[in-house]
């Protein structure tokens, strides 16, 4: 465990500028997320509160298979990490990269701008306890396999006369590195498919 510590607080030092720019890049698609909301209109605004209605009320009546949401989520979450993965072994998707990392941002900011728009301090509590604590985990690591994304492709750029081997190599590691951090977002999909439903449960009277 000391080592574990000890190597993720070295990796954060020597990539804490690369960190910032990600963090940045995430804090910009959440302020734009959240200030898209206040470009819709009322009857905007009211059309997608009766859709989340809806929404909740056609969920409450189902049986709930946790077992699904936990797929769904897991194939959701491999589909960034595949696609954040193939940007990072090319030369040219570092910029794509913190596309994505914005593109994450804005949903977020926008799902939760909404919520508080609408229902106040309601929104802000569904939030702290219904949407951040499986997010937390997921963008943790999502953060982590930017980084490492963008450190391969940086290393691919500044070693365009590689030896194969060692290519090879630096790409196995940095393949292990990204899927190791992608079990992350599998724990944060246990949160999502057998805990959150509990937590709706338990504020269904915030949104109905």
């Amino acid at each position: 465990m000391k080592y574990l510590k000890e190597k993720t607080s070295k990796h954060i030092r020597d990539n804490s500028i690369l960190y910032i720019i990600i963090l940045m890049s995430f804090m910009i698609g959440i302020a734009s997320g959240s200030f898209t909301i206040n470009t819709l209109n009322d009857v905007q605004k009211e059309n997608m509160m009766k859709y989340i209605k809806n929404f909740y009320v056609i969920i409450s009546q189902m049986k709930i298979v946790p077992i699904e949401i936990f797929k769904q989520s897991v194939l959701n979450n491999f589909e960034t990490t595949f696609v954040l993965w193939l940007l990072g072994a090319t030369i040219i998707g570092i910029p794509f990269i913190f596309i994505v990392i914005g593109i994450r941002g804005f949903l977020l900011g926008f799902s939760v701008g909404f919520l508080i728009n609408q229902l106040k301090y309601k929104g802000i509590l569904f939030t702290l306890v219904a949407i951040l604590p499986q997010n937390i985990l997921a963008l943790i690591s999502l953060f982590f396999i930017s980084a490492t994304a963008i450190n391969f492709s940086m290393y691919i750029l500044k070693n365009r006369r590689f030896n194969i081997n060692d290519l090879f190599s630096q790409f196995v590691t940095y393949t292990l590195l990204v899927y190791f951090a992608f079990s992350l977002m599998i724990l944060s999909g246990v949160f999502e498919a057998y805990l959150t439903p509990k937590i709706l449960y338990f504020l269904k009277n915030i949104i109905q």
